[in-house]
């Protein structure tokens, strides 16, 4: 099963929670996935919360005090930093279980950590083509 990374905006769900919530990137400014920050294990900003917390009865408003992130990247890291991956969860305080319901990365597009990058850059498809000869070389 190929694991996906978390980004920036994606859907959280509580096992207490109401509603779901989005979480905030404000760990890093540097790494992205289509055009979307990686989450890391420092990030813990959600916006909006999940609204109340049946946690207690009656329900009250949720005000979320967030552990750490569990079952986060295994090799990749950017310095003690580990990336938040889509079978990730986090514990609140107050007894909810936190996991992702939408990672946000899409399909379709290339996996990795890519850098902001010029577009205007020309990437040859293969070293065997020329596209100003347009012929195939041996």
């Amino acid at each position: 099963m190929n694991r996906k990374y978390v980004l920036d905006g994606a859907r959280l769900k509580c096992t207490f929670g109401a509603s779901p919530a989005r979480i905030k990137v404000t760990s890093q400014r540097k790494v992205y996935i289509q055009g979307k920050l990686k989450v890391t294990d420092m990030d813990k900003m959600l916006l909006p919360n999940f609204i109340t917390c049946s946690c207690s009865w009656p329900s009250s408003p949720c005000t979320p005090v967030l552990q750490n992130w569990m079952v986060t990247s295994r090799k990749v890291t950017m310095g003690t930093k580990k990336f938040v991956m889509d079978d990730s969860f986090i514990m609140c305080s107050r007894g909810g279980l936190i996991t992702i319901d939408d990672h946000t990365q899409r399909a379709g597009m290339l996996p990795g950590i890519s850098l902001p990058v010029q577009l205007s850059t020309t990437i040859p498809l293969t070293p065997y083509f020329n596209p100003e000869i347009k012929t195939l070389k041996p």
